[in-house]
Parts: structure tokens; C-alpha cells; sequence
């Protein structure tokens, strides 16, 4: 498969050697397409952008729901040489058209459950996509030509602008090429044990965000795999395990909200058959280490704890099933990048020092859109650096410990929020808890903490800062706490300190 320099060649490629083979299976409408059928479709809807005006190297926005026509955009807009520009389908009306008014898209697919929302506001370029289970979309492009469109796909040239998850007031745009992509899923494929035609993912994260795309779409893709498309979570949290046990699942992405929420629905084992599935992957937020041993204990299923950015794609492999594996580290670098771990100065540090992760390689973006200022900004002789604070131990795992720019400094002394985090996990009544600095007149920041309580249970805010008393220095100790009832995350699951910090000023 070396030879294969987009994936618009992948799908062809899969098309020709696995062509009856089942590509995706549609939980919502149990329509399921194989290889062959899922190509054809995908050249038809590179013909039917065409057709509609679209040429190589414009932007296509979608803001479809998880779902066949999801995909049949994603590979179809790459195979018209144009730049798919996927958002979340939970995305509200005014940040979809703060993204269009930074990328300036030629088209935009919005999925029709959406167009109340718009009301009659929309844009002469938008098409509202309607999702049934009489495949309405196959109807759409039926006149469309099943040869594959005559067009030149640079591999350096972008692929994707991936819209930024929203944790900064200004939106970026993160310009991922096709040599990107394919040099990143292929590293995965193997830092991951990805087996060739033996895989069976789940998905159930947003396929507007780059998760359930890097981990599942498109190594499936790549490998000969399997889908099985749930439009979120929330529509199959009682009967994940069903799921898994029925189509054999072998390996299915999720956030650390959905690891909570499954231990919060699950409490008894599970009867299911699960031993088709290796481990759980978790990533794009920070992973308490006691949820991770908790889901162990409760279901038996080991949970790798992933660490990428959309500038790079996942960077590390967190092998559950290695030999000397522990929880609480991001694990080993992925063979197609580099990381190290640089001081404030730009110098490398010595194992158990923390620093600032920095990453070179060919999964490295290429730009962000229209501001080459901040790329040189973050990218410099080829090193990406990430904004993330971490370190690596002396058998070369890497350890992630905080986003750089959420230190709290308190009298001068640095606090890492995530620490903070971890202990206040650690009180039984906690369900999900986040720290951040709050201003303060004597030592400029001060700390506070904010906490989800697990249903059925109470606490209060004295007894959380007695608990965090006896894990922390009084340094480090929160100062207040509130109990609240949710915490404000991004699409992906990150949780928002900027968010918080904003409404504690």
C-alpha cells in the first residue's frame, strides 16, 4: 500500500480487492454499504460537486450528523481535489458562520435537521442534506457519472482545514495535506496493531471532529475494516455492549465523559460478550487515571490513554496490551514523528523534567489557514510545539501533564490545574471535577474548583477542600469550590478552563 497517496486512492483500492466486503453499517437506518458500493457513491458525489461549480483546491464546509452521507462527503470532496471543511452537527447556527466567514467555502452541506435553526437566514451556497433511511441522497446524485473525475491530487496540497475546537475567541483553521493524512493513519495502523481486513470499529464521537476520524474512519478505511456508525453516544449508551457483542467489535474511540457516563449507566457487570474487543481507546481531553482502573475493574476492558492535537493527529500510542504497560502515561511516540520535551528556552530537557512537547514529522500540518504569523509562530525548524506541558521517563514513555497556558501562578509558584483535577477524582462522590486560577489582590492568582457530583450521592464544598487538604500542599489546596451541575466542554469533550475562567473574572 505504499503507493497509495490519498485517500481517494484508498477507497479505490479497497473497492478493488475487498469490493463485497462490508465497509460501514448505519445504526440509525441499518443501511449498510460495502467497498464497492461505498466507491461508486463517493465518485458520484465527487461528479455532483463538480457539477455544482466546485474545483480543485475550494472549500467544501459539512456539518453532517455521524452517518453514510457524512462519509460519502468526506471522500468525496477529497476526491475532487477540494479541501472538506468538517464541523461538529452540534455546532450552533453562529459558530458554523464564524467558520464560513473565515474559510469562505464554495459549498456548504448543512444536514436538514438543522435548517429551523437558520430559518430564513441562509446563504445562497448552503444545501440542506436530508438523512432517512429511503436514502434520499443516493436519489440526489443518481444521475451523477460513476467515472472517477480527471483530477490532479498534489500530495503536499491540503486536504482538510479542520475548524478549531473553540478553547481560543479567534477560530483557526488547521490545514492537513493528503501526504499528512496518509503517512499519519499508516503509522497508526501500526503503532496500534491494526489488523489488515480484521478490524471493527465503533463509532459514536463526532465525525466533525477529528477523533473518530483519525482512530476508526479512516484506518478502517485503510486496513480493509469495518464500521458500525452510531449517530452519538447518547443514541446507544443502553446498548453499547449489544453493539459490540453483535458485530464483534474490536476497538471503539470515546472521550472521558463517555467513560463516566457508561460507569454511571452500567453499575453491575456486564453479561455481553466483549472478549472480541482489545481496548478502549480514550482521548482529545485529559484522562483521570482512577477512571481509567475503574473501567478496568467494572468491565474488564483496558483503556489507552491517546494524546494528539488536529496540527498532528495522534502522536503516541498508549498499548494497553504490552507487557509493561501502566496506566496514567500518553505511552511512546507513534514511528512517524519525533517528540521531545523543551524547556522555556527552546532546550531539551533531561527524562523526568517537565517541559514543554514538541513534535516533528510528516504528520505535522502544513499551515494555518490565511495566518502564516501564528504557524511560524508554533512551527519552528520543523518543530511543531504543542502548547502542552509533559515529560518522559527514563524507559522513553511520555507522561502528559497540562495544557502551558492553564498554569495557575500563585504567588509565583506554578500549579498545575490537572493535578488538582486528579485528587478531587479521587473523593467518592466526584463525577467530574476542573481547576483553574481566579484573580487575587495578594498573590495574583488564587485557586478554584469546580465540581460535578455523581448522582445520588452530595457533598459540599468545605468537605471537597478538606479531601483535596490531605492530598496537596496548602499551596495548592482550592480556596473555594463550587458544585455545579455541568462543566462546559468543547464539542470533542475537552473541558473549557478558558470558558470558566472567563465567567470568574
Amino acid at each position: 500500500m505504499n503507493d497509495l497517496k490519498n485517500f481517494s486512492d484508498v477507497i479505490t483500492n479497497q473497492a478493488n480487492i475487498n469490493s463485497d466486503k462490508e465497509f460501514i453499517y448505519d445504526v440509525r437506518s441499518e443501511r449498510s454499504y460495502s467497498y464497492g458500493e461505498f466507491d461508486r457513491i463517493v465518485t458520484k458525489t465527487a461528479n455532483y460537486l463538480i457539477s455544482l461549480g466546485v474545483t480543485s483546491g475550494d472549500r467544501v464546509t459539512v456539518v453532517i450528523e455521524n452517518s453514510p452521507e457524512y462519509c460519502f462527503f468526506y471522500f468525496g470532496v477529497i476526491r475532487a481535489g477540494a479541501i472538506l471543511n468538517p464541523m461538529p452537527f452540534t455546532s450552533h447556527k453562529e459558530e458554523i458562520m464564524k467558520n464560513v466567514r473565515l474559510v469562505e467555502p464554495k459549498l456548504i452541506f448543512i444536514d436538514q435537521r438543522k435548517a429551523r435553526e437558520f430559518g430564513e437566514e441562509t446563504a445562497a451556497n448552503i444545501i440542506f442534506i436530508t438523512i432517512q433511511k429511503e436514502r434520499p441522497y443516493e436519489q440526489m446524485i443518481a444521475g451523477m457519472s460513476e467515472t472517477v473525475p480527471a483530477v490532479s491530487l498534489d500530495p503536499d496540497a491540503p486536504a482538510c482545514l479542520y475548524y478549531s475546537s473553540g478553547t481560543t475567541s479567534d477560530p483557526k483553521g488547521v490545514l492537513y495535506s493528503h501526504r499528512n493524512m496518509i503517512v499519519l493513519i499508516a503509522s497508526i495502523c501500526r503503532g496500534f496493531r491494526f489488523q489488515l481486513n480484521g478490524e471493527v470499529h465503533l463509532i459514536m464521537l463526532p465525525l466533525g471532529h477529528t477523533a473518530s476520524t483519525n482512530y476508526s474512519l479512516l484506518p478502517c478505511a485503510y486496513s480493509g475494516g469495518k464500521i458500525i456508525m452510531a449517530e452519538s453516544f447518547w443514541h446507544i449508551r443502553n446498548k453499547i455492549w449489544k453493539l459490540i457483542e453483535g458485530h464483534r467489535a474490536t476497538y471503539m474511540e470515546v472521550v472521558p465523559t463517555v467513560l463516566y457516563s457508561i460507569l454511571n449507566i452500567y453499575r453491575e457487570p456486564i453479561r455481553e460478550d466483549t472478549s472480541c474487543m482489545r481496548y478502549v481507546g480514550c482521548g482529545s481531553a485529559p484522562l483521570q487515571k482512577g477512571v481509567q482502573e475503574s473501567f478496568f475493574e467494572r468491565f474488564g476492558l483496558k483503556v489507552a490513554n491517546l494524546y494528539g492535537l488536529s496540527e498532528t493527529g495522534p502522536t503516541h500510542i498508549d498499548d494497553p496490551l504490552s507487557p509493561t504497560w501502566k496506566s496514567g502515561t500518553i505511552g511512546v511516540p507513534l514511528d512517524v514523528n519525533e517528540v521531545k520535551i523543551y524547556d522555556d528556552n527552546g532546550i531539551e530537557l533531561a527524562d523526568g523534567e517537565t517541559g514543554e512537547i514538541v513534535v516533528k514529522g510528516e504528520n505535522v500540518f502544513v499551515g494555518y489557514f490565511r495566518n502564516e504569523t501564528l504557524y511560524k509562530n508554533v512551527v519552528r525548524d520543523g518543530w511543531f510545539f504543542t502548547g502542552d506541558l509533559g515529560y518522559r521517563d527514563d524507559q522513553g514513555v511520555f507522561y502528559f501533564v497540562d495544557r502551558k497556558k492553564d498554569l495557575i501562578i500563585k504567588g509565583g509558584i506554578n500549579i498545575v490545574p490537572g493535578e488538582i483535577d486528579e485528587i478531587l477524582m479521587l473523593h467518592a462522590a466526584v463525577k467530574e471535577g476542573v481547576t483553574i486560577g481566579v484573580p487575587d489582590e495578594m498573590f495574583g492568582e488564587e485557586v478554584k474548583s469546580f465540581v460535578v457530583v455523581k448522582d445520588g450521592m452530595s457533598v459540599t464544598p468545605d468537605e471537597i477542600i478538606a479531601h483535596c487538604g490531605k492530598y496537596l500542599p496548602k499551596t495548592k489546596t482550592p480556596k473555594f469550590v463550587d458544585i455545579v451541575a455541568d462543566i462546559p466542554k468543547t464539542h470533542s469533550g475537552k473541558l473549557l478552563r478558558k470558558k470558566l475562567r472567563e465567567l470568574n473574572q
